[in-house]
């Protein structure tokens, strides 16, 4: 079976600085795979790149065993890649269930179908067993259970491989044990999911390999 993420001498450059330079990466399919390093190592940079958000980089890209490269993130959710980002683009005043759906949603008689977005809502929950009230408006919610309509929202337009950019650094430390049961459990319906972290607690926890970068490179 290919890699889920194969990714080659990927180099990115902002004017003289090198951000990555000729990384290697490569994360399976089932696998909790943590993309480790300090501040400014070089991890989320790589991460946009796979996510479509940087697109003038060097190297190449293969996802599923197939040469890919992206020109914007839109074509990365297409791919099945979704990324949950430390600051979350959510609408305070809507409610969960439109907050999940609001890329692609579903209509009846021309108008979006709040009912079905509901349902649809709590169908993935109990899938994945993100437990949430698709009524509730995310104003209302911990910062947890917004980061839990997050991923939702990802997987509603069919996340294979999640990206979780330091997931961790606003959560208490029993929503951070939830996360870790969230993680394993789409691990568990074969999902590739890269954890971005610097904490080493968790890479011990969850993860099922690392890779390490310092200053932009792989060590």
């Amino acid at each position: 079976m290919a890699d889920a993420v194969d990714m080659r001498k990927i180099t990115v450059r902002f004017d003289k600085v090198i951000a990555n330079q000729e990384v290697d990466f490569q994360a399976r399919w089932g696998e909790v795979h943590g993309l480790v390093g300090e501040n400014g190592a070089g991890k989320t940079t790589l991460m946009r790149v796979l996510y479509g958000m940087y697109t003038h980089h060097e190297g190449e890209m293969y996802i599923d065993g197939v040469k890919t490269r992206f020109t914007s993130p839109k074509d990365a959710i297409a791919k099945g890649i979704g990324m949950v980002h430390q600051h979350f683009s959510l609408v305070p005043s809507m409610t969960v269930a439109e907050n999940v759906v609001i890329g692609k949603p579903p209509y009846k008689k021309g108008l979006i179908d709040l009912a079905r977005s509901q349902e649809i809502v709590q169908e993935l929950s109990e899938t994945y067993g993100l437990k949430i009230n698709p009524r509730a408006r995310v104003s209302d919610l911990t910062v947890g259970l917004q980061q839990r309509v997050e991923i939702l929202k990802a997987l509603y337009l069919g996340a294979e491989i999640l990206i979780m950019d330091e997931p961790t650094a606003v959560l208490t430390p029993q929503e951070i044990l939830q996360l870790m049961d969230t993680l394993m459990n789409l691990k568990k319906k074969g999902k590739c999911i890269i954890l971005i972290t610097h904490k080493l607690a968790e890479v011990k926890l969850v993860t099922d390999r690392i890779t390490v970068m310092r200053a932009g490179v792989v060590t």
